[in-house]
């Protein structure tokens, strides 16, 4: 075999690789993007993509998800525990916190869950229910449901326990603004407290005039901090210590109690946030009645209804990030979450992905959509190459087998060989 044969065997090789790479790209259609992946269907805490199309992160039954609605990756969590809550430093890249459910310590990751550092916060017995980020001021909050609220300070080398505000009953929610105003507040069922000194103290909100349901943040200049209440609706802040209703639009109706079940506020749209609310009847025997969930304006201050077949209240409110009227609703019969106004389905699927770090969940999709193209290039290059090189060798073949011909044009006579 000569030079000429070898190069051609190389670049047909090369050929039917490439060829066969570019078919299989095709057919699986990005599998690790969107099949095989789980839907979720037991959601305790959840952290909206801090950009329009970016990674969101669940606690769903324990483990720690990343992804976005329909396809969502498992991010190792160390071993022994159980997740319950999950917040994101939206100004630090890779910055992660997650919650205990069965120990009273929080767990920092630098690189998106690739390694984590153990923050306890106590050694008594409980676990953490809820945690808050000033990322201006690098504040850790977390809520608890044994030893009431801790406040931390980032420090990048470690996690520093500043101070621990005692309360006799369990933290439902904290929320921080991250404009460099140092505001918090954190939530049990029965009060509603305010960060003083950038959370070094903290103070009873006395002025509500009804008893905390739910709250959010909107990072507006200033922050905008909103508090669902049991019989008042929605009130609003810059500063916490004035108050206002905001509930144009959410249909209060003569004879009933306006009741906030959940607030959520876009990361990406701060004056977008969602309301959904239900009428309370009654006195000694108290009735409640699912009414809607609702749209904010641009602003905050009117609303409009975006579902109202509602047949159960509910409990959380969990909006897609830069998509005005899309959001999912855990219900307090169901922690899968429920599409309503334009979000997605969430479908569920049998099979489930090999946990993987939050970064992979980024790069999957850009480098799935390299490989199939570049591909097919190498292909179209080794195919001309190939047709390159046969039409050399049989213009090579038919050089060496023509008769030579004389000066004069005249084909010159072929030796003979005698058989003897």
């Amino acid at each position: 075999m000569n030079i000429r044969h070898i190069i051609i065997v190389a670049i047909t090789l090369i050929l039917f690789g490439s060829v066969a790479t570019g078919v299989i790209q095709a057919l699986e259609a990005h599998p690790n993007a969107v099949h095989n992946m789980p839907a979720l269907e037991n959601v305790r805490d959840y952290m909206a993509a801090g950009e329009p199309d970016g990674v969101n992160y669940a606690v769903d039954a324990g483990a720690l998800f990343a992804g976005v609605p329909g396809a969502w990756t498992q991010i190792p969590t160390p071993d022994g525990v159980i997740v319950s809550a999950v917040a994101v430093d939206a100004q630090h890249d890779g910055a992660l916190y997650i919650g205990a459910a069965n120990e009273l310590a929080i767990y920092r990751s630098l690189d998106a869950g690739e390694n984590w550092l153990h923050v306890p916060l106590s050694d008594e017995a409980g676990g953490v229910t809820d945690i808050a980020l000033d990322s201006a001021q690098r504040l850790v909050y977390a809520g608890t449901d044994t030893a009431g609220l801790f406040r931390l300070r980032d420090v990048g080398s470690s996690v520093i326990l500043n101070s621990q505000l005692l309360l006799d009953e369990p933290v439902r929610q904290v929320v921080a603004d991250s404009t460099g105003a140092g505001l918090a507040f954190a939530r049990t069922d029965f009060a509603l407290y305010r960060a003083e000194n950038y959370g070094l103290t903290w103070l009873t909100v006395d002025n509500l005039l009804s008893s905390p349901t739910a709250l959010a943040v909107a990072n507006t200049i200033p922050a905008t901090f909103y508090v669902g209440t049991t019989d008042r609706g929605v009130l609003t802040s810059t500063d916490g210590l004035t108050w206002t209703t905001a509930n144009d639009g959410l249909d209060l109706v003569p004879g009933s109690r306006l009741h906030v079940d959940a607030l959520a506020a876009d990361p990406t749209q701060p004056g977008l946030v969602y309301a959904a609310t239900s009428y309370l009847y009654g006195s000694a025997t108290l009735h409640q009645t699912p009414s809607r969930v609702s749209l904010s304006d641009p602003a905050a201050q009117a609303w409009t209804t975006l579902h109202s077949d509602l047949d159960v209240s509910v409990a959380e409110l969990l909006p897609v990030s830069g998509y005005e009227g899309a959001v999912y609703a855990l219900t307090t019969t169901s922690r899968s979450p429920l599409a309503l106004g334009n979000a997605p389905a969430q479908t569920a699927v049998a099979a489930q992905v090999e946990p993987a770090p939050a970064a992979a969940v980024a790069a999957t999709a850009a480098d799935e959509g390299v490989t199939g193209p570049l591909a097919w290039i190498i292909a179209g290059i080794a195919a001309i190459a190939l047709l390159f090189a046969v039409a050399y060798d049989m213009t090579m073949r038919r050089r060496t087998a023509a008769p030579a011909k004389t000066a004069n044009g005249i084909l010159e006579a072929q030796p003979v060989r005698s058989k003897s």
